[in-house]
């Protein structure tokens, strides 16, 4: 018989999260951060009130880059991003959830009227297949419906097509790749291919900064198979080892560990829980921004 809890886990992430989006949670992966008071300003309470992460990735980004989101929710880290980059840089944020997107995307013309520029675009798509665009799809597919086995089996081929033709998110087009507190969220199986995509889209020397929940010691199957621990950025995270190993892997390089909260988040089964962020380049570490300094 197949395996089918990678879809069980993906499609209780979804709706736990829809729902969040519509009624906050405090349930969810929601650890005390300190953001700069000046970011939030102009971020609609709307905004603030359902975003759920563990970090600020933000804080380490620079004017006039390229951001991607991974996870963006209903976009506050991404309204931080685009007030730090400024309007020469921009900011993509990605997510899966119909209703996340719908906060994010309705806020963002009331971002962008009250900072005096508009760099900030949400997109709909997996963060572990950032070439395939989710909508595109979709319309894709009311044109030419699943009607039979052929039809179905039809998809496979035009996802390919999409990806090669029409990415979600190209590649080597981002500086940095950001996000707060949702890799733990994908499926065991997929998170080899969710490193993989942060390293493609990356430019040469662009970097990641990942703020996520790490475990203390493996998490047991148990655990795993429960849906709400699941979707509650518990039962998907890696140990600390594990997490920097799975950057190492995917080709990344300058791997550090940026912030280390000394206090669980939470505690299971005598398991500690906490948050990390974690930055590693696409290429090493030390490089020269053009005045003498290292580019950090």
């Amino acid at each position: 018989m197949q395996n089918t809890k990678p879809i069980v886990c993906e499609s209780v992430v979804k709706e736990r999260y829809a729902a969040a989006a519509n009624t906050p949670e405090a349930a969810l992966c929601c650890c005390p951060v300190d953001y700069d008071p000046h970011y939030l300003k102009v971020i609609p309470a709307e905004v603030i009130e359902k975003d759920y992460g563990c970090g600020d990735p933000s804080r380490y980004l620079k004017r006039g880059e390229t951001v991607l989101d991974l996870g963006s929710g209903a976009g506050k880290i991404c309204f931080i991003a685009a007030q730090i980059v400024g309007p020469a840089g921009r900011v993509i944020g990605v997510d899966m959830t119909d209703e996340m997107l719908a906060v994010a995307r309705r806020n963002a013309p009331i971002v962008a009227e009250r900072l005096g520029y508009a760099n900030v675009e949400f997109r709909k798509g997996r963060i572990q297949d950032l070439a395939l665009d989710v909508e595109l799809l979709d319309r894709e597919l009311k044109v030419h419906p699943i009607t039979d086995a052929a039809s179905f089996l039809a998809v496979d081929e035009l996802g390919r097509q999409l990806r090669v033709r029409h990415p979600l998110i190209a590649s080597d087009s981002i500086d940095v790749v950001v996000s707060n507190c949702v890799l733990n969220l994908v499926e065991a199986r997929a998170k080899r291919l969710l490193f993989a995509e942060m390293f493609r889209v990356l430019r040469a020397g662009g970097r990641a900064v990942i703020s996520d929940i790490v475990s203390g010691e493996s998490v047991p199957e148990h655990l795993q198979n429960d849906p709400q621990l699941w979707s509650g950025c518990i039962s998907g995270a890696l140990t600390e080892p594990g997490f920097l190993k799975a950057f190492a892997d995917a080709g990344f390089d300058g791997i550090e560990l940026l912030k280390r909260d000394e206090k669980p988040w939470r505690t299971v089964e005598g398991i500690e829980f906490r948050a990390v962020t974690v930055r590693a380049f696409k290429g090493k570490q030390s490089r020269c921004c053009g005045d003498g300094n290292e580019c950090v």
